[in-house]
């Protein structure tokens, strides 16, 4: 019964086609959104550790500064993608 419709639709399917890759344009337009917020969140982080560091060492606390760079340099390496297809 598919194959019929299928052949009387000219080869297109009849039911679902279009909406599909709606669907998946549509998510993976959110999915961009998402990764984009997501690695604005990451980039004010390792700031926000890097001014912290930098107050840390103005008081003398150079092992607590240390620390605190080297978590906002694993902060930076991190990136956030949508899935591949």
């Amino acid at each position: 019964m598919a194959q019929i419709a299928i052949l009387r639709s000219g080869g297109k399917p009849l039911f679902g086609g279009a909406d599909q890759t709606d669907t998946s344009r549509l998510a993976a337009t959110q999915g961009q959104a998402l990764a984009d917020q997501l690695n604005e969140r990451l980039r004010e982080k390792y700031r926000n550790y890097e001014k912290a560091a930098a107050r840390l060492e103005l008081r003398g606390d150079h092992d607590a500064a240390e620390l605190l760079r080297r978590a906002a340099g694993k902060a930076r390496m991190l990136k956030n993608a949508p899935p591949a297809k």
